[in-house]
């Protein structure tokens, strides 16, 4: 981040795509977010946070969110490499970095270009209001007793919810091997219609995904997985608190084309550095309780590695690879 200030402080901001830049902070022109994913999920949320924001602060003109379903995220990374427009940008995070492990794809994230880190959240552990299950203790009780028959749904297979309920399993003395994970390419979305149908016992994934279904009384929340209780759900307990000694979370950032010139990545750090100093999504990340985890350029390629690595280790672990 301290390159990114740099560049931002001397002006050497350029434009990317046809035209030159109009100057350091200038709006960044038709730019496109793609979410690698279907509608409802975590990154679709967090595309469409960054749009709001950069389009209320005059940081961005005629952004333009869009979807790419498919593959566990893997369609849309594909997408991404082969793009040649330097205003498409891709929302990811640690799911893709899980899914590109566990397909064993010929494209990574080494094929793009990293801009920023932006968020981070923890998970919650649900039930449907109906369910039996009224504590975490209850629910590890039966999944104990059932694990085959207790189907747990969530995110795409291999992606942070699946990993979470493997490593649970793994603590309490279940196999992670015989998890009945239920995949969604929807996230969090497409996990509540699962979980409403009486489809799956349990869910598993963001907490902004899940609370307007939990204060609405049609879900109940069992522990959530962060260091700290979510401020979206105060009354949740921690998974530490309820002596299952595990802290996990997500995360979520944006990437650009492969072939990203150095001017046109620092126009887009400057831009996403801008958005994260912005009042408006500061308060956006109060509406979410999403954590602000920025970080950019260099430091994040090295935090990609870094990840890339640990969730090798976990899959692996859990038996997901």
């Amino acid at each position: 981040m301290a390159a990114t200030a740099v560049l931002l402080a001397t002006g050497l901001l350029a434009g990317c795509g046809g035209g030159g830049p109009a100057g350091p902070g200038a709006p960044v022109e038709k730019l496109r977010l793609m979410v690698p994913a279907k509608a409802g999920g975590g990154w679709h949320q967090t595309a469409e946070a960054v749009r709001n924001v950069l389009q209320r602060d005059n940081l961005a003109t005629g952004t333009e969110v869009f979807n790419v379903a498919g593959a566990n995220g893997i369609t849309g990374l594909n997408q991404l490499t082969g793009e040649r427009n330097d205003k498409v940008l891709m929302v990811m995070g640690k799911v893709m970095v899980a899914s590109v492990i566990n397909s064993k794809s010929a494209k990574t994230l080494k094929h793009t270009t990293p801009l920023a880190r932006l968020t981070s959240e923890s998970m919650a552990l649900v039930v449907p209001a109906k369910s039996p299950y009224t504590n975490l203790q209850d629910f590890l009780t039966g999944w104990k007793q059932d694990s085959k028959g207790t189907v747990v749904t969530g995110g795409v297979v291999a992606d942070v919810d699946h990993i979470l309920a493997g490593l649970i399993a793994d603590e309490v003395g279940i196999d992670p091997k015989v998890v009945n994970f239920l995949p969604n390419q929807g996230g969090g979305g497409e996990s509540v219609a699962k979980l409403l149908s009486g489809e799956a016992k349990a869910g598993i994934s963001g907490v902004s995904e899940y609370a307007e279904q939990v204060k609405a009384g049609n879900l109940r929340a069992l522990a959530v997985s962060g260091e700290r209780r979510s401020k979206l759900l105060p009354e949740v307990k921690t998974l530490k608190e309820q002596g299952v000694p595990i802290s996990y979370v997500n995360w979520r950032g944006i990437v650009g084309t492969p072939d990203l010139g150095d001017g046109s990545r620092q126009e887009l750090v400057g831009m996403l550095t801008r958005l994260k100093e912005s009042a408006g999504w500061q308060q956006m990340l109060r509406d979410k309780d999403w954590e602000d985890a920025f970080l950019a350029g260099p430091e994040f390629d090295t935090y990609i590695e870094s990840e890339s690595a640990a969730a090798k280790k976990v899959l692996t672990e859990i038996g997901l690879v």
